[in-house]
């Protein structure tokens, strides 16, 4: 295996498990969760939808076929993050966090791209 295969697969294990994770917590409705989506003025059942979403985009960044699916999933959850932290007024800690999480999926795509992996 190359080197550029295993960074990539790191890089990509290391964001589908926070993401599932994260997903997972959405779905099942986590306190945190509600009490965060009420303070951004979302219905719960969107957490939901959102929850299921990730947990569906991890799924598909773990296939090759379907892994740029992911990638746009994650990409649309993400660009509606950062525009939500920005709305409420958030820290600037907070409003990094979808800013860092977006870089690392960009670093996935551009490998995906260029080492056609």
């Amino acid at each position: 295996m190359e080197i550029k295969t295993i960074v990539f697969w790191v890089l990509l294990i290391a964001f589908a498990v926070p993401g599932f994770i994260f997903g997972y917590q959405k779905l099942v409705a986590q306190k945190q969760k509600i009490e965060q989506f009420k303070r951004f003025g979302y219905p719960i059942w969107f957490m939901r939808l959102l929850g299921t979403a990730e947990i569906f985009a991890c799924a598909c960044l773990l296939f090759s076929q379907t892994r740029y699916y992911g990638l746009g999933v994650f990409f649309i959850i993400l660009a509606g993050a950062i525009y939500t932290h920005i709305k409420v007024n958030d820290s600037k800690k907070e409003i990094m966090a979808p800013i860092i999480v977006s870089l690392h999926l960009l670093v996935i795509f551009l490998m995906m791209f260029w080492f056609k992996i």
